[in-house]
């Protein structure tokens, strides 16, 4: 017996499918990136201010200010772990629970880390082709780099729900890797869109807090500086659960897919 053939979801569709997940859930996503990346978010921006104030201290700020870059940028990553775990939840119809969210994501901690430094690494390339200069004013390296974010497109599309599959499906690295390439196989394009598309919209939303919050800055030097800073931080709240969000609905979406056509070859 054949199986209703499923309606094609276009990006776009993924994407206000996330966007409507986030925002049902935004005060419990909050209660997981807020306790996390908020302390060190603003233990990061006072180390910033004291490097910039600082003169005969500068190599004894600039020793603060690493390791706690480094902090910061383990709890955004682990933040958004949990976020994944908890939008999950919330989109099969559970009841999500940010402690638990947490918990289930901390005993995995290694193996997120790796697999996040992973996709970080391959999706670098693309990303430098947005803040470097244009091909033609790179010379001799125009070719190779363009070569490089074209693979690195290809990583960030294969791979695109390789964290998704790592936490809902209790998978390794390797394994997370294999089941995102299997599941992307054939709507390539429509996760390579979900993830830029997705991840721009994700980065519009910090800077506009960060833009509304710099409204309230009055004079300048420090002032501005920290206000920068601080909404920067705020913002950098919300870029993970959007994001995540959009990872989860695309996973669920290539996820369903996969089932129907499994169903429709052994009916």
């Amino acid at each position: 017996m054949s199986q209703p053939e499923q309606r094609k979801r276009a990006v776009s569709d993924i994407l206000e499918g996330g966007a409507r997940l986030a925002a049902r859930n935004i005060l419990a996503l909050l209660r997981i990136t807020a306790p996390l990346t908020l302390p060190i978010g603003v233990l990061f921006s006072a180390a910033v201010v004291w490097l910039a104030n600082s003169s005969g201290s500068r190599h004894l700020a600039t020793g603060v200010l690493v390791p706690v870059a480094v902090v910061y940028a383990l709890t955004i990553i682990v933040s958004g772990a949990a976020c994944l775990k908890l939008a999950a939840e919330a989109y099969g119809g559970g009841s999500p629970s940010a402690r638990n969210a947490i918990a289930l994501v901390l005993p995995r901690l290694t193996p997120v880390l790796c697999l996040t430094l992973l996709l970080a690494v391959g999706a670098a390339p693309a990303a430098a082709m947005l803040v470097l200069p244009g091909v033609t004013a790179l010379g001799n390296y125009a070719l190779l780099l363009l070569a490089l974010a074209l693979f690195s497109l290809w990583v960030s599309g294969t791979y695109s729900v390789a964290l998704p599959a790592m936490l809902l499906e209790d998978k390794g690295i390797a394994g997370s890797l294999r089941r995102s390439a299997q599941l992307v196989r054939g709507r390539f394009f429509r996760a390579l869109g979900t993830v830029l598309l997705g991840g721009v919209l994700a980065l519009f939303v910090g800077v506009l807090v960060a833009i509304l919050v710099s409204v309230f800055s009055l004079g300048g030097g420090n002032v501005i500086l920290i206000v920068t800073l601080v909404g920067s931080t705020l913002g950098e709240l919300l870029v993970a659960p959007l994001y995540v969000a959009f990872l989860v609905v695309l996973y669920c979406d290539l996820r369903a897919r996969e089932h129907g056509s499994s169903a429709e070859q052994a009916s």
